[in-house]
């Protein structure tokens, strides 16, 4: 198995579809392809997605309650590590975090 090397980790932002409608990418949760922000922070294999949700609400104001962050078609588990989320098969990491309306 690889090694989680990567020392941070890439956040895309998307703009979730209004509360009562579909969108039609990102598995009908986003309307809009563009990214509302995007931003790195630093990552280790053993960091769970909780504590990156702690990062994300200390340095970019969203409620960790309100993040839901996806990869390969589904939403992370808060106790899963980024080692085990599959995250040591890229050499630039990217979560997609669409937030909860």
């Amino acid at each position: 198995m690889a090694v989680f090397s990567n020392t941070e980790i890439t956040v895309k932002i998307l703009e979730p579809a209004p509360a009562g409608e579909q969108g039609p990418l990102y598995w009908g949760m986003v309307k809009q392809p563009a990214a509302k922000d995007v931003f790195k922070v630093k990552a280790s294999s053993d960091m769970k997605i909780k504590d990156l949700k702690a990062v994300v609400a200390k340095e970019k104001n969203y409620p960790v309650e309100a993040q839901r962050f996806m990869y390969f078609g589904g939403e992370l588990a808060d106790d899963r590590t980024l080692l085990s989320c599959g995250l040591q098969n890229t050499d630039d990491p990217l979560l997609h975090m669409i937030p909860r309306v």
